[in-house]
């Protein structure tokens, strides 16, 4: 038996989704808005830490309904360095549920992804890819990517 991915999530796993990409449909909502909240998560900003260049800051919003369901909240950016195409900086990063607030209405959140591999590189765009995960709302999961130029951050 063969199992075939939709085509959203395969090129969110080879990194070649630039756009949000819903894993589910959006929910619109009634007349309660914490009770039919839709599910959904953008990626507002990216920045390397100039004190830690092996780091960077992915700024977040998210909405999510509540429920009894488990939560996730990943994150993952990959930077390939145009000078050696066989160097490729990665890292990911996963919030603690106990962190991620389903409340019906929309949150910011910073989260720090450290690369695995090497420093990032200032000036040269990565691939954000950033997916909540909400097993108890409707939709139960929605993933935003994006390719953004990583640069310095200004705070010092």
């Amino acid at each position: 038996m063969q199992l075939r991915l939709p085509a959203a999530l395969t090129a969110l796993t080879l990194g070649l989704a630039l756009v949000p990409v819903a894993l589910a449909p959006a929910v619109l909502a009634d007349q309660d808005p914490d009770a039919d909240a839709a599910t959904v998560i953008g990626i507002t900003g990216v920045s390397i830490d100039p004190k830690i260049p092996s780091r960077v800051r992915v700024e977040l919003t998210y909405t999510c309904a509540p429920s009894e369901g488990p939560r996730s909240l990943n994150t993952s950016v990959e930077q390939t360095d145009p000078e050696d195409p066989a160097s490729i900086a990665f890292g990911s990063t996963r919030t603690s549920p106990t962190q991620v607030l389903c409340d019906g209405t929309e949150h910011i959140q910073t989260v720090v992804v450290q690369s695995k591999t090497s420093n990032w590189l200032t000036g040269v765009d990565g691939v954000v890819i950033t997916t909540l995960t909400d097993l108890g709302a409707d939709p139960p999961a929605f993933a935003d990517a994006q390719q953004l130029l990583l640069d310095l951050s200004s705070d010092a």
